[in-house]
């Protein structure tokens, strides 16, 4: 799968096609609004279950089998912790969308590192809307954050640690607050310099779990008071599911 989607995108590139492989065209346009409008217009539910899916990339034949297998979860919505793409192309957007689509469920895409490939960044916003956002459902803060340094060169705030103190400013009646990024601090893509400070910031804010990808292996520690999640890849074969009742937070691993 990997060496004959890699030459379509190569092909791409040489004039094989019409378009151009980071041109920004298509008809997916600001899908998280989309699916937050979704979310809103539902039925509130003071119990609810999402999952975490890990890197796709051109692990589309997983990720596909992944769709099937979370038919059967009974998932409220769903989240992808970034690298949905191999190369940050039109196509590859494309196609992370229609398989993410494929589960009639609103989802949400974290931006990570070969997402922002290219013109990636300006296709991810195109498709899905800012990379750093924040929104609350039944009770629980969701917030999603920009973690990829490496790609812009260390420049000392990415993560955006001001955006971020305020995007978890406590709010009434919010009893958990998970967080979302793509590459886990303390992993050499992320800026040493924030690590401690990003630690800090989540534990005095109280979040509960911190969600990652990047590494493409599974790990769940607890550390300075706050669990810290990182998904497989699709390649692996697992995602994680999420629920949460009230308080009460339960993470299962996923095997399919």
């Amino acid at each position: 799968m990997r060496v004959w989607v890699t030459l379509l995108l190569v092909c791409a590139g040489c004039g094989a096609f019409e378009f151009h492989p980071y041109e920004l065209r298509g008809p997916h346009r600001d899908l998280h609004a989309r699916s937050l409008e979704r979310l809103s217009a539902a039925e509130p539910k003071p119990a609810f279950r999402f999952a975490v899916v890990g890197d796709m990339q051109l692990f589309l034949d997983d990720s596909a089998a992944a769709m099937r297998d979370l038919e059967e979860r009974g998932v409220d919505f769903l989240i992808q912790m970034g690298d949905l793409t191999e190369f940050g192309s039109t196509q590859e957007y494309d196609w992370g969308v229609e398989l993410l689509s494929r589960l009639k469920v609103p989802f949400f895409v974290v931006m990570g590192n070969h997402d922002a490939l290219g013109k990636g960044q300006k296709l991810y916003r195109r498709t899905f809307g800012p990379e750093s956002f924040s929104f609350t459902y039944s009770g629980t803060r969701f917030v999603f954050f920009d973690s990829n340094s490496r790609e812009y060169g260390f420049p000392g705030d990415i993560p955006d640690l001001t955006w971020l103190k305020t995007a978890l400013t406590p709010e009434p009646l919010v009893q958990n607050t998970f967080t979302f990024s793509h590459v886990p601090p303390g992993n050499g893509d992320f800026d040493d310099s924030l690590v401690e400070p990003l630690v800090k910031l989540q534990e005095q804010k109280g979040v509960s779990i911190s969600f990652h990808g990047h590494v493409h292996r599974f790990h769940d520690v607890f550390a300075h008071g706050v669990r810290y999640v990182t998904t497989d890849s699709m390649k692996g074969r697992s995602y994680v599911v999420v629920d949460v009742d009230g308080t009460s937070v339960r993470v299962q691993r996923a095997s399919f």
